[in-house]
């Protein structure tokens, strides 16, 4: 069913520099500075092949979103990817699915989104210890979801220059450290103490880290020359990441002993005062502050546009499909994506906080979940729908099947086997509930727009 022709429009304001500030916003704030511990815990003195290996399935499973980006660049991404893909086998397969990438996206960022402001405050009250986080966490979430409903021209162009700044803080940080200690990890007496399985262990705990790979690619309908960029950028930006995330890793095991990073509530503040007891501190909490407060944009944009274009069709209420007539921006959907941002950030900063690390963990089960699903869908559509043209394409195929799509999907299952019992069990229920929620609700309602009606809006 078509929208109504009077519909405003979402504005294309987005380059593709103002995508890739966005992907490594996103990924950098999610992981980087809080997952060092529990993970060399695991890994040992070998945490950045433990870095390598979740990367390394990441980016497989980001070239499976990128040739589906570069078929269909609409707003939503997986949602619209699970909906055409599957359209020609089944329509409650294709709408089930496309609702439960909507559900599990925006619950997943909505509630990390609370998590990575209370990070934010935790490193601002460092430079001002007067005020408290109990302040801080709570207005930085109001103020973000502002930004966002002012315009995403103003907030691209912060995002970007938040980004720079913390690519170079890191890049910076990871270097001094790599310097003082070049063979660091390797003068342990055992390189890899718990194995294999200490690094698959690591790599699930990493994932919290990789979990935004599809951010960018929410915003289709808000990109330039979006069958190109949206692609370019995602994978670009998950490149940038991976290598910052896996020298930076190798640097503070090269300065600190992995026990003590384990047991240090700010391991990465630890390794770099080791060499650089100065300034390092000052340095760390500049990379930090800028990409919490860039993940947090990046969690409720892709947040609200899950919703937005599950409202459109009226999947879920439709009043969160709506544009607002002078900034073309799914208001609605924004507003409430900081709300509940804004209410997780209030127990998180009430004594919640481990419930909230559960809730991200189960984020981290869904997420891997939808990479396993995405890899699926793209040899499904490489089946089904070879005509289709692509400006992307998955390398190294067989009879037309991506071979490392097979492998990509292999890798995401396998490192679920590693995420503890409640947030699977957690994860597993929002599935069961995202289904009753379709056969209850969703599909008595959907009102399904065609690729046809979704090039529309790629046009305007």
């Amino acid at each position: 069913m078509a929208a109504s022709a009077s519909q405003p429009k979402l504005a294309r304001s987005l380059g593709f520099v103002d995508l890739w500030s966005i992907g490594i916003g996103a990924l950098i704030g999610g992981g980087i500075f809080t997952v060092i511990g529990p993970a060399v815990a695991e890994a040992g003195p070998a945490l950045f092949v433990a870095f390598l290996v979740a990367g390394g399935i990441a980016l497989l499973s980001s070239m499976s979103y990128a040739e589906l980006a570069s078929i269909w660049p609409y707003e939503g991404a997986s949602y619209a990817y699970a909906k055409y893909a599957l359209r020609p086998i089944s329509k409650d397969l294709s709408q089930l699915t496309a609702l439960m990438c909507a559900g599990l996206y925006f619950l997943s960022f909505a509630f990390a989104a609370g998590a990575v402001n209370l990070s934010f405050a935790g490193y601002f009250t460092y430079l001002f210890p007067n005020i408290s986080p109990i302040v801080v966490a709570p207005i930085v979430s109001i103020l973000i979801t502002i930004l966002l409903l002012i315009g995403m021209k103003v907030a691209g162009k912060i995002n970007t220059f938040f980004s720079l700044v913390q690519v170079i803080a890191l890049f910076a940080i990871a270097v001094i450290a790599i310097a003082h200690m070049p063979f660091g990890p390797f003068t342990y007496p055992e390189f890899m103490p718990n194995g294999w399985s200490g690094i698959f262990a690591a790599a699930a705990l990493i994932a919290f880290g990789q979990m935004q790979v599809e951010a960018v690619l929410t915003l289709g309908e808000e990109a330039k020359n979006p069958r190109r960029n949206l692609p370019l950028a995602q994978i670009s930006a998950l490149v940038t990441v991976v290598i910052l995330y896996t020298i930076t890793g190798y640097g503070a095991v090269a300065v600190a002993d992995p026990a003590d990073l384990a047991a240090s509530s700010a391991p990465l503040s630890f390794a770099i005062e080791n060499v650089l007891p100065i300034g390092g501190t000052i340095l760390i909490t500049i990379a930090a502050l800028t990409a919490t407060g860039t993940s947090t944009i990046g969690c409720i944009l892709g947040s609200s546009r899950m919703l937005f274009a599950a409202a459109r069709e009226n999947a879920v209420p439709k009043v969160f499909g709506r544009v607002n007539q002078k900034t073309h921006l799914p208001a609605n959907a924004i507003l409430f994506t900081g709300i509940l941002a804004l209410l997780t950030t209030l127990l998180s900063v009430f004594g919640f906080s481990a419930a909230i690390g559960i809730a991200v963990g189960a984020a981290v089960f869904a997420n891997w979940f939808m990479m396993a699903l995405i890899n699926v869908l793209v040899i499904v559509v490489r089946i089904r729908q070879p005509h289709l043209e692509r400006q992307f394409r998955f390398p190294l195929n067989i009879k037309n099947i991506p071979v490392l799509a097979i492998v990509a999907t292999v890798g995401a299952i396998g490192i679920l086997f590693y995420v503890d019992t409640i947030p699977l069990l957690i994860g597993i229920s929002w599935v069961v509930l995202i289904v009753l929620w379709y056969y209850l609700y969703s599909k008595k309602r959907w009102q399904f727009h065609d690729s046809e009606e979704e090039e529309k809006h790629e046009h305007v």
